[in-house]
């Protein structure tokens, strides 16, 4: 290049002064993302050069390579980003680097507070992404030529301080130079290693070769813009391993292009392991927003719900601002689109692998099932599809590993069953044990095995299937209850005047248990257990309010209602007791300890003390008994 021929002076905008302000004397967090903005420009025209060479395919100059170049002078402190685009005259300089032409940029340089300038994201905005490299220069050149035919070279010249300087200059090659001479405190951005870690991050799949002193720096296919026809196995699976940084193959992937109303690409997988329930934190959301193959967020909150945040991949879209702040993601309805096509493809998968992969459908619930659920109680939109890719064990089940879907459940009701019933437990084997099941299995109906406590709140979210009310076994109410024919209690064989001393218990029961309970009766569900305690209607079961104390300390658990089962032997005793004023204050004691023994079963112990001091009382009471010395109780 010759010596300068003739320079002339120039203000910036009024506007581009107080942006240069801002950035050169504020402390940005994220000062690296200069180097995407002249990357992604760079790109730019390179790409309006491939375009231009469709429509003219013997244009001038097609004999240089389209790539950036990136080289770096420690000793001089410069940093030089060179591209062989379509270049710049003298006209497009002053309006794509002497001003600030979108609509917008006051109120937006207003309202640059310290918060937002600590957002790498929101660099860029309004046009603005070239003048973040004012936070690393002190100096910056851009020399540049227009790829049009005969078109006169110039050097664009400033320090940031409120003025530019043109020049005319001899360059004989269509493209731009971008010389970046680095503040003292800077010089770091010389560094060849520091400066290839920032191209990986932010721009390791643009199209052209990115060459850091003579060296490519961005190895990477972005394969989600490549026909599917054309990606072998193995290339997902390596895209998956460097995206994640883990060896192990995913579980499935869905890799998608689509072109209305939203133009966009994307590859997501589905991980084989969940960490998070193993213990680990809470999973960050593992999908990279990008605008035309350059990093825009790693990890984007707007694009999939909370219950798919296992997932990880990849979604460019060239309609996505390349510098959107985090600030206008929310009301971004671009976003919002692709969010809503993406969660519907992702449950039409999810459908499609569960019907014909059934294995392989388990093996996900099993992993990621926790953590998908929860969209069945969120997703209202999506209510019904997620409803459908639920899945629980059952009484049906042989195993306490195996899993069915609530259409299976359904399929599988008897003619006169209104209603779908659970019972939650720690455990199958608590469930088992549980005497809420009994009149389940004397009557031969399926209750979904609930051993998960977060399926309650997710169930009471869903309320039905197929128009069938969801209810918890343990509520006072069941239809399968409902009428006299449908007791299960044979009072044939009873004593003569057994139902006036078993009244007699229940009211007996009833003052015991005050404060308690809300009411004792006879129970029509019982068979081999003396009592249970049940919730009135409509009232959440014992371990669902135990989730919600775990979140509200201040919540109070509602009393229950105590079922007896007047053909058990300690009913019978009691009631015989129970005639003899003498035995009241041991009757009592046993009521008591019944309405604890029915609560642990629940899982619940309440005034542990008081129990044990009252299981003492009762020992005490037997061992004597069976000594005799005292008269026996029990006849």
């Amino acid at each position: 290049m010759s010596e300068n021929k003739k320079e002339e002076g120039f203000e910036f905008q009024a506007e581009i002064k107080k942006l240069l302000n801002i950035l050169s004397h504020s402390l940005y967090t994220h000062k690296e993302v200069f180097l995407r903005e002249l990357i992604s420009n760079a790109s730019d025209a390179l790409t309006k050069v491939r375009y231009h060479a469709l429509t003219h395919p013997d244009y001038e100059g097609k004999e240089l390579p389209l790539e950036i170049n990136i080289d770096l002078d420690e000793k001089n402190k410069t940093v030089t980003i060179s591209d062989t685009g379509i270049g710049m005259t003298r006209d497009e300089i002053v309006q794509n680097v002497g001003t600030i032409a979108k609509s917008g940029s006051l109120e937006f340089i207003a309202n640059l507070s310290e918060e937002a300038r600590k957002n790498s994201n929101i660099i860029g905005q309004f046009g603005v992404g070239f003048y973040s490299v004012f936070m690393v220069a002190d100096e910056v050149r851009i020399r540049t030529r227009s790829y049009q035919k005969d078109a006169q070279a110039f050097e664009w010249r400033s320090d940031g301080s409120g003025k530019y300087f043109l020049t005319e200059i001899d360059r004989e090659k269509r493209g731009t130079d971008i010389i970046i001479h680095l503040k003292e405190e800077e010089k770091e951005y010389t560094d060849k290693i520091k400066i290839q870690s920032i191209i990986k991050k932010y721009s390791n799949f643009v199209s052209f070769p990115i060459l850091v002193s003579g060296e490519r720096a961005n190895q990477i296919t972005a394969i989600w813009k490549e026909p599917k026809k054309d990606i072998k196995e193995e290339q997902y699976n390596e895209f998956y391993k460097f995206i994640t940084n883990v060896e192990e193959t995913p579980l499935f992937r869905h890799h998608t292009s689509a072109e209305a109303p939203i133009q966009f690409s994307s590859i997501l997988y589905c991980p084989a392991t969940n960490h998070e329930m193993y213990g680990y934190k809470k999973l960050e959301h593992g999908i990279q927003l990008y605008s035309n193959k350059i990093l825009i967020q790693s990890d984007c909150k707007m694009l999939l719900p909370e219950y798919l945040r296992f997932l990880h991949g990849v979604v460019d879209s060239a309609d996505i601002p390349l510098n959107i702040s985090r600030e206008t993601f929310q009301d971004n309805r671009i976003i919002h689109a692709m969010k809503n096509i993406l969660v519907k493809q992702i449950l039409k998968l999810l459908q499609e692998t569960a019907k014909n992969e059934k294995e392989k459908y388990e093996t996900f619930w099993r992993q990621h099932g926790r953590i998908f659920k929860e969209g069945a109680h969120l997703d209202f939109e999506n209510k019904e599809a997620l409803s459908q890719l639920l899945r629980f064990n059952s009484s049906k089940c042989s195993k306490a590993d195996d899993l069915i879907a609530l259409k299976e459940y359904a399929d599988r009701m008897k003619p006169e069953q209104n209603e779908i019933y659970y019972i939650t437990a720690a455990s199958r084997e608590a469930i088992e044990k549980s005497p809420y099941l009994e009149i389940f299995k004397k009557k031969d109906v399926e209750v979904l095995y609930l051993t998960d406590p977060h399926d309650e709140f997710i169930l009471s979210g869903i309320m039905e299937f197929e128009k069938k009310p969801i209810r918890s076994a343990d509520q006072a109410n069941l239809d399968l209850l409902k009428d006299a024919d449908k007791k299960i209690v044979d009072t044939t064989e009873e004593p003569k005047g057994f139902e006036e001393t078993f009244k007699h218990l229940l009211k007996s029961m009833r003052l015991a248990l005050a404060d308690r309970v809300t009411d004792v009766k006879e129970s029509h569900r019982l068979v081999d257990s003396p009592c249970c305690l049940v919730n009135p209607d409509g009232m959440p079961s014992v371990h669902f309010q135990k989730l919600i104390q775990m979140m509200d300390k201040e919540y109070k658990t509602t009393k229950k209602i105590m079922e007896v089962n007047r053909k058990h032997q300690i009913i019978k005793n009691l009631a015989k007791m129970n005639d003899n004023t003498a035995h009241q204050p041991l009757v009592e004691k046993i009521v008591n300890q019944l309405c604890d023994n029915a609560l642990m079963q629940d899982g619940v112990v309440f005034e542990p003390m008081t129990m044990v001091t009252r299981l003492n009382d009762l020992m005490e009471e037997l061992t004597k008994a069976t000594l005799g010395d005292v008269k026996r109780i029990i006849v």
